[in-house]
């Protein structure tokens, strides 16, 4: 993990503690806020101002997939140590969408 985050004067404490601890978890860990909240002391509020924080400032992005018509939406959220551009995320979009397509024809075929 860099510190590139923990050196952005942009960011609070708050934020900066938020990311180190969705950072520090394996890599195919899915992030679930509620989960987080239940790791420190510190209120649900706090949690979501940092949260919206790191979102604004890039250092996490979301995905929303549509599981079909009438199964709701998948949230994806993915977070790194330093801002992930608008160029990077419409790559890793890209490719994550080709990997759930894959997937549901697998799923299909069964």
């Amino acid at each position: 993990m860099s510190n590139v985050f923990l050196q952005d004067e942009k960011l609070s404490l708050e934020a900066k503690g938020l990311l180190a601890t969705i950072l520090i978890n394996k890599s195919d860990w899915r992030i679930y806020l509620e989960e987080l909240e239940t790791r420190s002391k510190t209120g649900r509020q706090t949690h979501r101002k940092a949260y919206k924080e790191l979102v604004e400032a890039g250092y996490i992005r979301v995905i929303k997939h549509s599981k079909g018509r009438a199964r709701g939406v998948q949230t994806y959220i993915f977070a790194q140590d330093m801002p992930i551009t608008d160029f990077q995320f419409e790559l890793m979009r890209k490719r994550f969408e080709a990997e759930l397509s894959t997937e549901n024809d697998k799923s299909v075929d069964n």
